[in-house]
């Protein structure tokens, strides 16, 4: 069959892949001057008299989200069509391929990047629910790689899928990643896809499936009753606190499954500094981090990761001058842990401690200034040093939320001066 050459307002280049309800297909926005993937869906399906209004409904969650989702670790939908000819959802296109192939023995990823894959994953998913999306898919081939090693979920419109009884067991690895509420086909909530994302752990740490039958009515049985072997007699090298949590992700009995997905991020978050972490998971570190500081507790997930692809983690021994009086700078920096002093003419002016910032007024005088005071690291200290330069880049609301935080910096500042007065005065 030959490839059509346009698609709407899109170029078709090629075909990426096909599958029993649709077919994909790589092409070009020359609007957006970008290259999208455009999952095509077959009109017949729409139309069979038995499963058409189901596909037919799964279509209609997907392009409801065209604009809606906007996250680092979810891939974005940007357009969707629903014709009587033609149907088609438009996305991000992510050439890295999925995680089914790190899912076997032989090929398994680094301990250290599931943990942050999985992380990463959580606060997608928190994300999502927090907009009213439960997945209901959670499995490797729905989890995508950029080029540069990164994670995205998609299918995120995926939201009601064929019952059990409707899965054909050519298909069962669906069925393997679901909850055992989701095969008793109860009201499902966020914890379904907790369940699912630790089956997807249990994978990607061992490269076998925790359960395994000869066919699909054995399979459901054993989720809904039995236990899986643990992943540590699978594969030794797995981290007793790490089979932990994977195996309370995979709790049959929801009340003691992690309850939400904060708790599931923050012990997969804790797993980041276990001896032989890397540069990638303490990304996941810094940004547990900064989510629990007040300086930044109105910025979003995708705000705090936008802000840690442009700031610059340092740590700094006491003692350490990290600025000068009267020197030239416009770089700010926030404190993450330990304090500073504030000096001018060698007299103390202030203590400045962790969740504040310094060197701000560059950044909102919009110029590089000469600097009004010495700033030496008291204790060790860790900074995020950003320039402003690398702050334009970012998100009008990411900036709009830094000036805000600023502007409450100043506050806090004026209304202790005014103390000190006061008490100066007494």
């Amino acid at each position: 069959m030959k490839l059509p050459e346009t698609l709407g307002k899109y170029l078709l280049t090629k075909k990426l892949g096909q599958g029993a309800t649709s077919t994909v297909y790589l092409g070009f926005d020359p609007f957006a001057k970008r290259e999208v993937a455009i999952k095509i869906l077959k009109q017949e399906i729409l139309n069979d008299p038995r499963m058409g209004k189901l596909y037919q409904r799964q279509l209609d969650n997907e392009a409801s989200l065209a604009g809606k989702l906007s996250h680092p670790h979810i891939v974005t939908i940007y357009d969707a069509v629903i014709g009587d000819e033609t149907s088609y959802i438009v996305m991000e296109y992510i050439s890295g391929g999925t995680l089914d192939k790190y899912a076997e023995p032989g090929n398994l990823l680094p301990i250290d990047r599931v943990v942050e894959y999985m992380f990463k994953c959580c606060r997608a998913l928190n994300y999502a629910q927090f907009n009213g999306v439960i997945h209901r898919d959670i499995k490797p081939a729905n989890m995508l790689l950029t080029e540069d090693g990164d994670i995205k979920i998609s299918d995120m419109g995926a939201a009601l899928l064929l019952d059990i009884e409707q899965t054909q067991v050519s298909n069962i690895g669906s069925p393997g990643y679901m909850s055992p509420e989701q095969l008793r086909g109860e009201v499902l909530t966020h914890q379904t896809d907790i369940y699912s994302l630790g089956v997807v752990m249990y994978r990607l740490l061992t490269g076998h499936a925790p359960f395994h039958a000869q066919n699909l009515a054995a399979l459901c049985q054993l989720i809904l009753h039995n236990e899986p072997p643990t992943p540590r007699s699978l594969r030794s090298d797995i981290p007793a606190e790490l089979e932990r949590v994977v195996l309370t992700a995979m709790r049959k009995d929801k009340q003691e499954r992690y309850q939400d997905w904060k708790d599931f991020g923050r012990d997969l978050a804790a797993l980041g500094r276990f001896e032989h972490s890397t540069i990638d998971i303490n990304q996941t570190v810094k940004f547990t981090t900064l989510r629990e500081m007040s300086l930044f507790k109105d910025f979003t997930d995708t705000e705090l990761w936008e802000i840690l692809q442009v700031g610059e983690w340092q740590k700094q021994p006491p003692q350490t001058v990290l600025m000068r009086e009267d020197e030239m700078g416009d770089a700010f920096y926030v404190i993450v842990s330990g304090s500073v002093s504030v000096t001018k003419n060698g007299r103390l002016l202030n203590l400045i401690r962790s969740d504040d910032c310094f060197g701000e007024m560059a950044y909102i005088s919009g110029r590089v200034v000469a600097r009004s005071a010495t700033i030496t690291a008291g204790t060790e200290v860790t900074l995020l040093k950003i320039l402003p330069v690398q702050l334009a880049k970012l998100s009008d609301h990411c900036q709009l939320h830094f000036n805000q935080a600023f502007l409450r910096v100043m506050a806090d500042r004026l209304r202790m001066a005014d103390d000190r007065f006061a008490k100066l005065a007494n």
